[in-house]
């Protein structure tokens, strides 16, 4: 894989870094890579990038060099008959005439089977990015119908709380809304869920869920500190916080991401949860795997299981009714409806797979390789 995929992301014990994300989308044997200033076309068959991707508004609010780590989120892929692959970038226009230079950010959909650009879209800043230091940093939360969510935040100190999230219609190619100091994490039944906050100085959040055509508020929850949210598959959504009246006070529990309702309190392992494609979610975090009904959020299987003589492997996917592991003994796969392991272990344990290709930290654990899907 390019340096691109994995520059600054891998530490010296050939794992990923915490909560590293690879920058990477894949369709058929394409794999798109994502960079602050630009995507990369990588065909994995035989090792060539066909396009690079810039933006073309301006020029970019950062630049990724070898050896840098790359900060920039994962593109999306969108559904349908004419997928487009979606990334953002954040760049400074200069001035014109009386027109002052200014930040803004430019999205850009590139046709996913060509790798091509479709088109682009320039989106406006708020008020409060005018004030605030680099980095800001702007993702694309997913997509659903012809609707992409986009989110603008910034990651530092004075402005930590900062964010901005957008609805595009991708058809019409416009902003159907924006929510002020709202950061999205997820799209699951026609609701874009994530924090909100009162003001970007308060020191406490909400989960909330909003329209995603017309981004009406559909729930709101409790204040709580240091909130944060995951995808939890199709219909749940993984919350984690503390109590905002008594820190020590924990609280790991998954929302139904369509109503805000408490479906499950107390989760074990609260770190990562993927929708292994059909009805179990699968969490892993702290040396434990967990199986859960994807609609009801209840517990199926879990890991370590000290009855059974069984560890918890460290998790690095889930696909298509697998989940692909590591653990001293080697690459594991198993079941995600049982947990129980899959006679015929794995080669690798990718981190991202499709139909076509698998992509995986090399055996060297100093650059990233992609290998063709057995399935």
């Amino acid at each position: 894989m390019p340096w691109e995929a994995y520059s600054g992301l891998l530490n010296i014990a050939g794992t990923w870094m915490y909560e590293a994300e690879l920058p990477v989308a894949l369709h058929g044997e394409t794999a798109y890579v994502a960079t602050t200033d630009r995507l990369l076309v990588f065909d994995t068959t035989n090792q060539e990038t066909r396009q690079t991707v810039r933006p073309e508004g301006g020029e970019p609010i950062s630049t990724l060099t070898r050896g840098a780590r790359n900060k920039a989120a994962p593109p999306v892929v969108t559904e349908g008959a004419a997928p487009l692959v979606l990334a953002p970038f954040l760049i400074r226009q200069a001035g014109v005439g009386t027109q002052a230079a200014r930040t803004s950010a430019e999205l850009v959909a590139t046709d996913a089977k060509t790798g091509n650009v479709a088109w682009r879209l320039s989106l406006p800043l708020p008020d409060w990015t005018k004030g605030a230091p680099t980095p800001l940093t702007a993702s694309v939360v997913g997509a659903a119908g012809n609707v992409a969510v986009v989110t603008l935040a910034h990651e530092g100190t004075t402005f930590t709380n900062a964010s901005t999230t957008y609805a595009i219609d991708l058809t019409s190619r416009r902003v159907l809304w924006s929510q002020e100091t709202f950061k999205a994490t997820t799209i699951s039944g026609g609701v874009v869920v994530g924090a909100k906050r009162k003001t970007a100085s308060d020191d406490y959040s909400t989960a909330a869920g909003y329209d995603l055509t017309t981004g009406a508020e559909r729930w709101q929850g409790q204040e709580h500190s240091n909130l944060g949210l995951r995808p939890a598959g199709p219909n749940l959504v993984l919350l984690y916080a503390r109590d905002r009246g008594d820190y020590r006070v924990e609280y790991k529990r998954f929302l139904d991401a369509r109503t805000g309702e408490v479906r499950q309190n107390n989760i074990p392992a609260a770190s990562r949860c993927q929708h292994d494609g059909a009805s179990v979610v699968v969490c892993w975090g702290r040396e434990q795997v967990i199986g859960v009904d994807a609609t009801t959020g209840a517990a199926q299987w879990q890991l370590p299981d000290e009855k059974a003589g069984r560890i918890a492997p460290k998790v690095t996917t889930v696909w298509h009714g697998r989940v692909y592991a590591k653990t001293a003994n080697g690459t594991v796969a198993l079941d995600s409806r049982t947990g129980a392991d899959l006679p015929t272990p794995p080669v690798i344990a990718p981190d991202l797979i499709n139909a076509f290709t698998g992509i995986a930290i090399s055996k060297s654990g100093d650059d990233v390789t992609a290998y063709q899907s057995a399935s």
